[in-house]
């Protein structure tokens, strides 16, 4: 063994059992990542895409799912090989230092506000639903105050323990209630397979607005909300240091380290890789399975009754889902669905900024070198304030709904970045790991199809909603990035020049 390599404990027998039922012990972060599109991801978007579609959304659900299955396992299994998280990794990239990640972080920055204030504007109308008072807004107002207020006192274990409860009985009777309405299952089974989307004749009558949003625009929203953004995967390998799974919670590897696993088959850190295909896999399994339940729903429910989850009807239909195994189940809907959108608001904040904190990690300028604690407050009031004035924005432009706020984000976001992420992920392995441990064929190809499929889908999209002036913001955008980067070109040194009288150098070791 190498001198220079740390010493790895062997994984847990349940690892490396024969057994499928033990290697289940090891979903973990994904689990976070399943839960915080339990929201958007499940109760509103493939119940609106049921609603309008019928069955043959699922193929969506699936296919989309899939494509962002190939591309986080690919980096969460480089991070566990060599400790490297994609945004340090990304910093090589051919071009000024750090263009990349100074992209996906300003989408980032952009983006979440557009994105909170889509998620407190559901919370508010769940909360006029519940107490049948008032409006989204003051009730919008009132849940982000009070996230805030979770957020600084660290009061939310005993929220979390049963939003965990609660939604756990609102899935379990969503999959009870997709058997008692006995969907036709083979128009089930064959929703799955590719086919074209189209609106139904009646939709335009309903919501006229539609003429002018095309199918390709609506379902990439949906899109980018299944499974998550790019951002989110970002920060669920930060979550994956805690886990210490193989390299992942030490420094980046060397050179002479990643040769010595790579001479090991049964090196540790070779041997985490099976966590994280279970990881993944089972995460990205709850997120196809729950979706699919709701799309069916929407589809047997509310499609007869031409009923779209739009406007301040969001989140109300999807309640006849529950009531129609009771009408007793309708309390159990309201507080479900509140819990899950309030602990986006609590949990969301905190998962986005993991993202900023590897950011600013990947700089060996800040390294160890930032006030984190004022950089979390600040980060924190940007997401939630920002989100809510956007949100009594929009109020002021009635013209404006939460659904066109979160569009544009969701095409960055959700769909064209995740794309670039995939792209990324290739020439990470073949930049910084030895040839026994990069990628073999089958998941190169997976990510190049996964690369394509979704930076076409973003750009398809972005053609639709914006045509040439969305290509221009585009590039320009790029082109800001370049220039910044060049511009920053000091980040990437460590020292600090003298301190200056009267200036204090913060050295606050980085969580």
């Amino acid at each position: 063994m190498n001198a220079t390599e740390p010493q790895l404990p062997p994984p847990p027998r349940a690892l490396i059992s024969t057994n499928p039922l033990q290697w289940i012990r090891f979903f973990g972060p994904g689990a976070i990542l399943a839960s915080v599109t339990v929201g958007s991801g499940e109760i509103l978007f493939p119940s609106r895409g049921g609603a309008i579609f019928g069955f043959s959304i699922l193929w969506v659900i699936l296919f989309v799912a899939f494509l962002k299955w190939i591309f986080v396992y690919t980096s969460i299994r480089h991070m566990i090989l060599s400790g490297g998280h994609p945004l340090e990794r990304w910093r090589k990239i051919p071009g000024p230092s750090g263009w990349f990640p100074l992209f996906l972080i300003v989408i980032v920055v952009l983006a979440t506000p557009l994105w909170f204030s889509f998620l407190t504007g559901l919370t508010g109308q769940i909360c006029t639903a519940i107490a049948g008072v008032g409006d989204q807004y003051l009730w919008a107002t009132l849940s982000v105050v009070g996230a805030i207020a979770l957020l600084s006192l660290g009061g939310y274990e005993f929220l979390e323990k049963a939003q965990t409860i609660i939604l756990g009985l609102m899935v379990v009777c969503i999959v009870v209630a997709v058997f008692y309405v006995a969907p036709p299952w083979l128009q089930v089974l064959q929703g799955f397979f590719p086919q074209a989307l189209s609106y139904p004749d009646w939709l335009y009558s309903l919501m006229p607005q539609m003429r002018d949003r095309s199918v390709w625009v609506e379902v990439v929203v949906y899109s980018s909300a299944i499974g998550g953004q790019s951002y989110d995967y970002l920060g669920y390998l930060s979550f994956l240091r805690e886990k210490k799974w193989g390299w992942s919670h030490l420094k980046t590897a060397t050179p002479e380290q990643l040769e010595g696993i790579a001479a090991r088959r049964d090196h540790p850190a070779r041997l985490w890789l099976r966590a994280a295909l279970v990881d993944t896999g089972a995460s990205f399994f709850m997120v196809v399975f729950i979706g699919a339940c709701f799309a069916i729903l929407g589809t047997v429910i509310l499609q007869p009754d031409q009923q779209v989850p739009e406007g301040l009807r969001m989140l109300t239909y999807q309640a006849a889902f529950l009531t129609t195994l009771h009408p007793w189940l309708l309390p159990l809907y309201h507080l479900a669905v509140f819990l899950a959108f309030f602990g986006i608001l609590y949990g969301g904040p905190e998962l986005s900024y993991r993202v900023l904190f590897e950011y600013l990690k990947s700089m060996p300028r800040f390294r160890n070198r930032l006030p984190l604690r004022g950089l979390r407050t600040g980060w924190i009031l940007w997401a939630l304030g920002g989100g809510i004035l956007v949100l009594w924005w929009s109020r002021f432009n009635p013209e404006v709904r939460l659904l066109d706020i979160v569009t544009p984000a969701g095409i960055y976001t959700g769909v064209l970045s995740c794309g670039f992420y995939a792209l990324a992920n290739l020439w990470s392995d073949r930049r910084f790991l030895p040839l026994p441990l990069r990628m073999g064929s089958w998941l190169v190809a997976l990510n190049v199809a996964s690369a394509i499929a979704l930076s076409s889908f973003g750009l398809k999209a972005l053609w639709d909603y914006d045509q040439f002036r969305g290509y221009l913001v585009l590039v320009l955008f790029l082109a800001l990035c370049f220039l910044l980067a060049r511009l920053l070109r000091f980040v990437d040194r460590a020292e600090l020049p003298r301190e200056t009288a009267g200036s204090r150098e913060v050295r606050e070791p980085l969580p």
